[in-house]
């Protein structure tokens, strides 16, 4: 076979294969081809992009800013926000002292 008759072959072997939806390994042996023949020729048929361009993106990470404080009153957490009110959170901790 010469070279464009063997990359025809092998075009339509590779088409088969995509086609049955198996894997590599069981379209091979049911088609009593090597492996590494496969493997081969489906490197050398694939497209190979020769300078693929990098794309760069610009990220900026931000540290979140945190204006609560974590009350643990025996075996319960309270997260407190800024701007909360302080005659419910008193309620809330005499009740929990009661408990």
């Amino acid at each position: 076979m010469i070279r464009k008759e063997k990359a025809l072959y092998w075009s339509g072997q590779i088409s088969e294969y995509r086609k049955s939806g198996e894997t590599l390994v069981t379209w091979c042996e049911k088609n009593d081809v090597k492996i590494h023949t496969m493997k081969y020729w489906l490197r050398k048929q694939s497209p190979v992009l020769k300078n693929p361009e990098t794309a760069w993106v610009s990220c900026v990470v931000e540290e979140p800013v945190s204006d609560t404080i974590m009350l643990r009153i025996k075996n319960v957490e309270i997260e407190v926000m800024s701007g909360f009110q302080d005659e419910l959170l008193l309620k809330v901790l005499r009740t929990l002292d009661q408990l």
